[in-house]
């Protein structure tokens, strides 16, 4: 579109709306991202926030169990499917790939997550959280072995 039509269509308040419309489905899609972004990290340290914060451990269980279910049946995370279909609405092309594939993956490996990527980056996510978990565990066994003898 020309800047003249553009700027014409902007007065009859055509492309204002489509426009707005757009950004506002831009500015979600980039709020859902960055909310995905955020449950990774709540999956990788919540094990140990969780030593800290003990309330938390439910909520990071459930977590952890949902985005276990997603790659055990191989579906599409929701947080991803929301995050393309608000891109759609802006009239954006969603990626192909996985949020975790997209956006953490492929800027330092262009191929993506392989097969091989995948297990390597599930090891990356559980590992730490087992080694909080027992952490958490052994800490709360000393602790009540502690106050037993006292």
């Amino acid at each position: 579109m020309s800047a003249i039509r553009a700027e014409n269509a902007c007065r009859e308040g055509i492309a204002a709306e489509i426009s707005c419309a757009a950004m506002v489905a831009v500015g979600l899609a980039r709020l859902m991202a960055a909310s995905h972004l955020a449950y990774i990290v709540f999956l990788l340290v919540g094990g140990f926030a969780a030593k800290r914060w003990p309330r938390l451990m439910k909520w990071h269980l459930a977590a952890f169990g949902a985005a276990g279910l997603v790659n055990l049946t191989g579906s599409d995370c929701p947080l991803t499917v929301w995050e393309k279909w608000l891109l759609r609405q802006a009239g954006r092309e969603p990626y192909e790939t996985g949020f975790a594939s997209h956006y953490l993956v492929e800027p330092f490996y262009s191929k993506g997550i392989t097969g091989r990527a995948n297990s390597v980056i599930l090891l990356a996510l559980v590992i730490p959280v087992l080694v909080s978990y027992w952490r958490l565990f052994r800490s709360s066994a000393a602790d009540s072995g502690e106050s037993a003898t006292n």
